[in-house]
């Protein structure tokens, strides 16, 4: 049997007795870390316009935008543009937007310490995004 929960703005007491519950069969219990269209859609809106940016361009790109893509002029830095794509994915656990364990849906591409060369989005996740992207509202 599957059981799925999904409760929307718990009390505080609800949800402590919830995942006490849960921690006592822990052995029986699987997250789901799948990204759905509203988490992605939730995660999209909750980036500042420049984070957002880097997310749209790689769904939109098959995956994959350049650096050089995202940059205004030639000299333009990249610096600071992609801390949020890390704190809105910790943030959503500390909200309860999406648990713990999920996979970040975009990374910076690079020859390590330094200046980036691109973002990429899993190929798995592009579609999911684009669909949360253009399709989304903020109804939540």
């Amino acid at each position: 049997m599957r059981i799925t929960i999904t409760v929307d703005k718990p009390t505080g007491d609800f949800q402590e007795r919830l995942l006490a519950l849960l921690a006592d069969h822990a052995g029986q219990v699987e997250v789901d870390t799948t990204w759905t269209c509203e988490r992605a859609a939730r995660y999209y809106h909750a980036l500042p316009a420049r984070a957002q940016r880097i997310v749209k361009e790689a769904a939109h790109r098959k995956g994959y935008v350049s650096a050089d893509d995202l940059r205004d002029s030639e000299d333009a830095s990249l610096r600071g543009h992609s801390a949020a794509l890390k704190r809105i994915l910790d943030r959503g656990v500390r909200e309860g937007w999406w648990p713990d364990g999920m996979e970040p849906p975009i990374q910076a591409q690079g020859p390590g310490f330094g200046k980036v060369a691109g973002y990429r989005m899993p190929d798995h996740l592009t579609s999911t995004f684009r669909m949360a992207i253009n399709n989304s509202s903020r109804d939540w």
